[in-house]
């Protein structure tokens, strides 16, 4: 099989926007002429999207630089180019073990190379108004040689013909709205237990898969990584936003632990009038984790936007269920800031609550490697099918509240979705409670056959 190279790959850059000196390190793409200049501007623009984001939408591109590359000749208009792209995303490029283009693709599934022509096609119209007020004279699309060439011609198409990739789009497009791509999604609803974590394993995994190696004054197990456990499983939280957590975001208020989750650049600071974006940057001199580059930096946290609850301090609260267990929670936070948490050393300090070793902000991969080895030493497979990964436990506080028939509203807001329907995937249904119900339904339905007969037999007639 031949060997198939990208015609371009990322990089980090800092950009500055202005006088203020202010900069911010985002992706861009470089290809054998340099950075392409309009994406990199594109990319800025959007520089406060996530970096997930920011990721997808360079990799979607890169996508279509690589087969523009390898098919350019073969379409007279950039119009027949993107469809067929289109469908290589979702059919892959490999037939009966060739593939004539050298490009290698595998089939994706449909709701990633959705999101893949969602990100294209949001590029191509910005790419399109860009360069219809800058009056850009294009050549033809034969002629169209140079990377960025091809896009503008290609985005320029797309904004005269008004019906890029159409078969994708749910309608004609409105004025000022980017189009929307209708997904090729199988109808697909998870009715599998295997999302989260075991209940019946999680003392276990308290009690013996955190024990600590070395026994001293700091006790026998490891507070920081029961705590983090804690928070997803009887919290719901996400790892990312567990591993945020600064010292001060835990409180008693009226006699109740309050734990609250801060938006990483706006949530308020504590103690100030600015967010924590500026806080982190005045006082420590350091960038809010989500603004990291993930590919580089092991302290990269990402930040799914969840349901802001307290608009003035940019944050939401967490809500431990059973509610006895952030009582276990307090004790446990207290204990290890008072013997266990390392402080930073001089010179590094930092906020962040759950530190390693060095007094340094701890790390997901280290807490992942901790829990995998806490899983396997009380015996489980650590494997996501199991629901024995760290979102496992975000799963069973979800199906923990569904059992226990908690009202829907009151599920989203537990676990800070912005939408009911975001919620649907950590509640559905397992196959087993699905027979379970049917079978409970079954034998009500014969009890009351049964009670119907007999009131029957023992009713009083009348005389004829």
């Amino acid at each position: 099989m031949a060997t198939t190279f990208l015609s371009s790959h990322r990089e980090f850059r800092s950009f500055m926007a202005d006088a203020t000196g202010a900069q911010a390190v985002l992706p861009v793409i470089v290809t054998e002429h340099g950075v392409l200049d309009q994406f990199a501007r594109y990319i800025h623009l959007n520089r406060q999207m996530s970096r997930s984001w920011q990721d997808s939408a360079v990799f979607a591109v890169q996508l279509l630089l690589e087969y523009m590359e390898a098919n350019q000749r073969f379409y007279d208009s950039p119009r027949a180019l993107f469809a067929a792209f289109s469908n290589a995303l979702y059919t892959g490029t490999v037939s009966n073990t060739c593939d004539p283009s050298d490009l290698w693709w595998q089939p994706r599934q449909p709701d990633d190379a959705s999101k893949l022509i969602g990100h294209i096609t949001k590029f191509s119209d910005w790419l399109a108004i860009i360069n219809e007020d800058a009056n850009l004279q294009l050549n033809p699309w034969r002629q169209a040689t140079r990377h960025e060439e091809r896009l503008n011609w290609a985005a320029h198409s797309q904004r005269r013909e008004k019906a890029f990739l159409s078969h994708l789009w749910h309608s004609k497009p409105q004025p000022n709205h980017s189009r929307t791509v209708r997904s090729r999604m199988l109808p697909i609803e998870r009715q599998t237990p295997a999302s989260a974590f075991p209940e019946e394993h999680f003392d276990l995994l308290i009690s013996e898969g955190f024990r600590r190696r070395a026994l001293d004054s700091r006790g026998c197990t490891d507070l920081r990584n029961i705590l983090i456990t804690y928070l997803m499983h009887y919290g719901g939280l996400r790892l990312s936003e567990a591993l945020s957590l600064w010292s001060d975001d835990v409180s008693v208020e009226s006699d109740e632990v309050i734990v609250r989750v801060y938006h990483p650049q706006y949530g308020l600071a504590p103690g100030a009038k600015t967010n924590r974006a500026a806080y982190l940057e005045s006082q420590y001199g350091l960038q809010p984790r989500n603004r990291l580059v993930k590919a580089t930096d092991a302290l990269f946290l990402g930040w799914k936007n969840g349901l802001i609850t307290d608009p003035h301090r940019r944050c939401f609260e967490v809500f431990f269920y059973p509610h006895d267990t952030v009582q276990v929670f307090a004790s446990m936070w207290r204990d290890y800031h008072l013997k266990q948490r390392v402080k930073p050393k001089v010179g590094e300090e930092h906020p962040y609550a759950f530190t390693n070793k060095y007094g340094q902000p701890y790390s997901h991969r280290m807490f992942r490697k901790a829990h995998k080895l806490g899983i396997q030493r009380i015996g489980l497979d650590y494997v996501k099918i199991e629901g024995t990964t760290p979102h496992g436990h975000r799963h069973a506080y979800g199906q923990r509240l569904a059992r226990d028939r908690v009202e829907p509203l009151l599920i989203k807001n537990a676990m800070h979705h912005a939408s009911i329907t975001s919620s649907q995937t950590y509640t559905q249904a397992t196959t087993a409670q699905m027979r379970q119900s049917l079978h409970d339904l079954e034998s009500r339905l014969r009890l009351q056959h049964t009670d119907d007969t007999l009131d029957l037999h023992t009713k009083d007639w009348p005389c004829p």
